[in-house]
């Protein structure tokens, strides 16, 4: 973090004794303007008015104490970021207690030492900017989720078909529209997640040339495929697999049977519930929660579970999102995906991720070892922390290569977070 010039910050010390006042204005004020009230009252005026970077108030004053001054500090939105620092007398734990109980900060205990409020000033200085830059770029990545939103409805709309818009299909586009809503105000990962993988579905369900309401039962297969997972631990949704406990793996592995419950009533949207159902059902018989095999699946749930890795795929790397997804679901045929409907994909993963443009021939990402599979190749050197080579360029991974990976990565003993894979484009 830069440095900050001197005087652009202010300080605002509110304490009715002017001697007390005095004195930390001599601490502070060569390096931060310096405000004084004498008053909860007037504090309140001037910190409401032109706020404050941090506040510095007495506890013991009369008609407004320091805690009824902090409480109202917190309750107003204005006001209620702003680090208060309690200077007192009181020593009683209780007081303490009580102080942070309103809000404050932290405490400077009187008769106050120079170096120690100095000290304390910049920590918590520096501490609001932390938290002032993370609320920043959580405010932007809302909006840039939302926009992803907006722009796949744009390119939706642009790829459906007339017969999609057909009246009698009208019903499920509107349901799928309205959930799409619905996760849109959410504005979390979920909700462009289910939209990706929605949109996903659907292009591959047209480029087979599907019926339109096939499609549009797919789609909202898509959008609701991993509805099961609100109701469970949230903890376990942010890890790996291999990262989570028995428990969060059995909470995991039975989101899909609660997706399905969505739809026990209604009989029109039955086969839906069974693409949600089996969506994680792996083409050679080792998925869940039923352990079908090949066509055993049905044939919508095998669409959503290549839209479902293709989604993840591509949000797992930086760059080349689009040739990287499509190439690790390669790499996954005829194990976790049906290897024959792969292909289908091709063109929507590039609309979404690529904007249309197409990729390099080849290039490289750069890829978390729980996210590397048997068959990829690495496109640099890979070494240890200590500088030791691990693993050469152009060496193609095996389950011994990866298994090395993942323990140097536990043990954090990777030069980097991850290994440099190539990505190869194969045009279809």
């Amino acid at each position: 973090m830069m440095d900050v010039p001197l005087k652009t910050r202010t300080i605002l010390i509110i304490d009715d004794t002017p001697e007390n006042v005095m004195l930390l204005e001599g601490v502070l004020a060569e390096e931060y303007a310096i405000r004084t009230a004498s008053s909860g009252g007037e504090a309140l005026e001037i910190a409401r008015a032109t706020p404050p970077d941090l506040i510095l108030l007495d506890i013991m004053m009369p008609e407004m104490d320091g805690y009824e001054v902090c409480t109202a500090l917190k309750a107003d939105e204005v006001t209620r970021r702003i680090p208060v620092l309690f200077v007192t007398a009181l020593l009683n734990p209780g007081d303490e207690t009580r102080g942070f109980e309103v809000g404050a900060a932290d405490y400077l205990t009187k008769p106050v030492i120079a170096a120690v409020v100095q000290a304390r000033v910049r920590a918590h200085l520096a501490l609001k900017d932390a938290q002032d830059e993370l609320e920043e770029w959580n405010s932007n990545l809302k909006k840039r989720l939302l926009q992803s939103l907006k722009t796949i409805r744009i390119k939706t709309e642009a790829l459906m078909s007339a017969e999609e818009k057909a009246a009698d299909l009208r019903g499920y586009v509107m349901s799928v529209e309205l959930l799409s809503g619905v996760f849109e105000l959410m504005e979390d990962r979920f909700g462009v997640r289910s939209r990706v993988v929605s949109e996903l579905a659907g292009g591959a369900a047209r480029q087979m040339n599907l019926s339109a309401k096939d499609v549009a039962k797919l789609r909202l297969a898509g959008l609701l495929h991993d509805v099961g997972m609100l109701s469970g631990k949230r903890g376990a949704k942010e890890k790996y697999e291999a990262d989570m406990t028995e428990s969060e793996l059995e909470e995991y592995h039975r989101h899909p049977l609660r997706g399905q419950e969505m739809f026990k009533t209604l009989d029109e949207l039955a086969d839906v519930g069974l693409m949600v159902r089996a969506h994680h059902e792996a083409f050679n018989g080792e998925g869940f929660p039923d352990g079908l095999t090949g066509e055993e699946i049905p044939l919508g749930a095998r669409l959503v579970a290549i839209a479902h890795f293709l989604e993840h795929a591509a949000n797992s790397v930086a760059n080349e999102r689009a040739e990287y997804a499509l190439m690790k679901a390669r790499l996954h045929g005829g194990v976790q995906l049906d290897p024959r409907l792969i292909n289908h994909f091709t063109m929507i993963t590039r609309v979404l991720f690529l904007d249309g443009k197409k990729s390099i021939t080849t290039g490289e990402v750069v890829v978390h070892p729980n996210e590397l599979i048997t068959g990829m190749q690495l496109a640099r050197d890979l070494y240890t922390d200590a500088d030791v080579l691990l693993l050469q360029k152009n060496d193609t991974l095996d389950t011994a290569a990866i298994a090395l990976i993942r323990q140097h990565n536990r043990k954090k003993m990777l030069a980097e977070e991850g290994a440099w894979i190539q990505v190869h484009t194969e045009e279809s």
